[in-house]
């Protein structure tokens, strides 16, 4: 487990008081992968979700958001294996991409914590 509900609460409202989810889509990413079957979504989903151009655009917000949350959680996400940090990894784990996923493309799970946290704070419904 990364946190608890309640850290990624107060982490989220952190966030929220600084102002670092103002002009941003973070809240509807959020809503939009809760709203999503067993909280799951592709980064390809997410985008037409938020009206991202394209995956990509997606993977780099979901990525900061989840860089930004984990900063105040100091939390420190795995590594890939050319070094770089896995930062979605504080907001879900996943599934590879395979003929048994969504669109076939990597597919974003929702932390069970995470969803709490959202629904404790009635940011989602």
């Amino acid at each position: 487990m990364i946190a608890t509900p309640e850290q990624y609460q107060a982490a989220l409202l952190k966030l929220r008081d600084k102002g670092r989810l103002r002009n941003t889509q973070y809240r509807q990413m959020l809503a939009a992968q809760y709203a999503s079957p067993n909280h799951t979504i592709t980064a390809t989903r997410l985008a037409e979700a938020v009206g991202y151009a394209n995956y990509n655009a997606a993977n780099l917000q979901y990525g900061t958001l989840g860089r930004e949350i984990a900063e105040v959680l100091e939390y420190t996400p795995p590594t890939r294996e050319d070094g770089t940090f896995m930062w979605f990894w504080t907001l879900s784990s996943g599934n590879d991409a395979s003929p048994e996923t969504l669109d076939g493309h990597y597919e974003f799970i929702m932390r069970p914590e995470l969803v709490a946290a959202l629904e404790n704070m009635k940011w989602v419904k």
